[in-house]
């Protein structure tokens, strides 16, 4: 257990680390991933929704969303489009507020929020996605203030600002359309509920087979690589496996001494087709350069060693160093000793496998 684990202690972050089952997060990444799918903000790898395609359930939640949600509804996730209002708003609950986990818990929530708390959220939304300023200099604690501040961004679509101006016109009545855009969607996701958080609950229990066999992996894909520090310093760790956030990476640390994260139960696979993607990539890069390809022709004809390769092809041998090198790296040429030479050939087997992504990539 080396590599990763010299990062993120094994045995300190099995004393820490607790699986935990959160129902309200299958509700809100079929919630999510509708929205995000259909009204144009979808901006997601397309490797993404490639393997979320073919996760069934997600599937039939999807249909029913299209099936049963009222042209109204529909015409009102179509309003806010114009940035991740509805979107953000859920998910910020969700992560601020540690003890919500069931929908009741979460309208009962919403419905006793201040107006200038609410708006402090729809606010931040639409700053981040249309607007590179710093967080520390929003006016959060007063709704006018933060009306005006969102009039004087700079370089903003006179459109989508008026969009966001008129939701802090009418505060109450915004409050309202957000409720019922959620309020309806959970009407229609509620029958799949128990099978999510079913699935769910396998999928926790395989990731927690992945700890213990292959620890090094599991923190790979779970990015535990790159939040060591804060595992480290929180006392306790919670980790939701989620069945509809299917490739999510959320981390949120309440206190100094508790820490939440999310991942979605696709990130294993996620993780191995992104290596492929960049294999292939780089194989397609490499076979691009035209004195890579007549290095790679040589080869194809006979086995050579590098000084004599250098003549024929008028390569200088510094040159033709750098280039073997890179398709060494790639694994695309490999070499034999022959009469204390080494004599460079391509590796046919390795080659068949680029290929062979390049088949599924292209598929």
């Amino acid at each position: 257990m080396a590599g990763l684990k010299n990062r993120v202690d094994y045995i300190e972050l099995k004393k820490r680390l607790k699986f935990v089952s959160k129902p309200l997060f299958e509700f809100c990444g079929a919630y999510v991933g509708y929205i995000d799918d259909n009204y144009g903000l979808n901006q997601n790898d397309p490797k993404i929704v490639k393997l979320c395609s073919k996760q069934p359930l997600y599937n039939e939640v999807m249909n029913a969303f299209d099936m049963e949600l009222s042209p109204f509804v529909k015409s009102e996730i179509k309003a806010f489009s114009f940035s991740n209002i509805l979107q953000g708003v859920l998910k910020a609950f969700l992560f601020d507020y540690q003890n919500i986990n069931t929908f009741d818990a979460f309208l009962k929530k919403y419905d006793s929020f201040k107006i200038d708390a609410l708006f402090n959220f729809i606010g931040g939304c639409f700053i981040n996605e249309h607007s590179q300023s710093n967080c520390e200099d929003w006016p959060t604690k007063d709704l006018e203030l933060m009306k005006e501040y969102i009039s004087n961004i700079p370089g903003l679509d006179t459109q989508v600002k008026e969009n966001i101006l008129s939701l802090y016109r009418y505060p109450q009545e915004t409050k309202m359309r957000i409720r019922h855009v959620i309020c309806s969607m959970y009407e229609v996701f509620k029958k799949f509920e128990s099978e999510a958080v079913d699935q769910a609950k396998k999928q926790q229990k395989r990731y927690a087979n992945l700890m213990e066999i292959d620890y090094d992996y599991f923190c790979q894909i779970l990015k535990f690589d790159d939040i060591a520090e804060a595992i480290n310093s929180n006392d306790k760790v919670e980790l939701c496996i989620s069945y509809m956030f299917m490739v999510s990476y959320f981390c949120k640390e309440y206190d100094d001494a508790s820490m939440f994260l999310l991942n979605g139960f696709l990130c294993d696979e996620y993780s191995v087709s992104k290596v492929e993607q960049h294999s292939v990539e780089n194989f397609l890069t490499i076979i691009g350069d035209k004195d890579c390809m007549r290095i790679l022709m040589s080869y194809a004809k006979r086995p050579y060693y590098l000084l004599e390769l250098s003549r024929e092809l008028n390569l200088t041998p510094a040159k033709l160093r750098m280039l073997n090198k890179r398709l060494m790296d790639a694994d695309i040429v490999d070499y034999e000793y022959t009469s204390g030479r080494r004599y460079y050939h391509i590796n046919k087997e390795q080659v068949d496998k680029y290929l062979q992504m390049c088949k599924r990539l292209l598929n």
